[in-house]
């Protein structure tokens, strides 16, 4: 990972702004207004950030995550449905520069064992101070998913980084 860019990137846009941003692409829970959100300061929901990067290949569509799609009677009659909600996140040419940084993660970066996929895979990994969580991020043009490794409360540590405790399990499920 790259600290300084991303403080440095984050003050240049402004703190407000990065939250403004963060909210856009679905993250609710309190951010604190600091340039060490930079670093992963605030917290988020694999399922927050699951969907605010699906963002990124959907050419800065946020699509609203949801668990049920139907739900029907035993006659096949709809009870319920959920119909996808889009919203705009991103500009478009932003979203595809996001898109090619993380695709290097997956080529050279922390995530390359990704490469034995064959598939234009692109994500993310990360790990907590005294690596007490660790999580990969990953997406290809239709789909995205994410993997975090941690316990409930933070007193142990896993040991290993987001490319050794995450990326192997996200690989497994990818591959499958």
């Amino acid at each position: 990972s790259r600290n300084i860019p991303a403080v440095k990137t984050l003050q240049a846009v402004g703190i407000d702004n990065g939250i403004d941003y963060a909210r856009r692409l679905g993250l609710t829970s309190d951010l604190p207004p600091y340039l060490p959100l930079a670093l992963g300061a605030g917290e988020a929901t694999l399922l927050e950030m699951v969907s605010a990067y699906a963002a990124f290949p959907n050419q800065g569509l946020r699509m609203k995550p949801y668990l049920i799609q139907k739900i029907t009677d035993r006659d096949g009659n709809v009870i319920e449905e959920t119909r996808p909600r889009a919203s705009d996140a991103l500009r478009a040419d932003t979203a595809f520069i996001l898109t090619s940084l993380l695709r290097g993660v997956a080529e050279h970066g922390t995530a390359a064992r990704a490469r034995r996929l064959h598939r234009p895979i692109a994500g993310k990994t990360g790990t907590t101070n005294d690596f007490t969580d660790a999580w990969f991020l990953g997406f290809e043009p239709s789909l995205a998913a994410g993997v975090w490794v941690g316990f409930d409360e933070k007193r142990e540590s896993l040991g290993r980084d987001g490319s050794e405790a995450a990326l192997p399990i996200w690989l497994d499920f990818w591959a499958a």
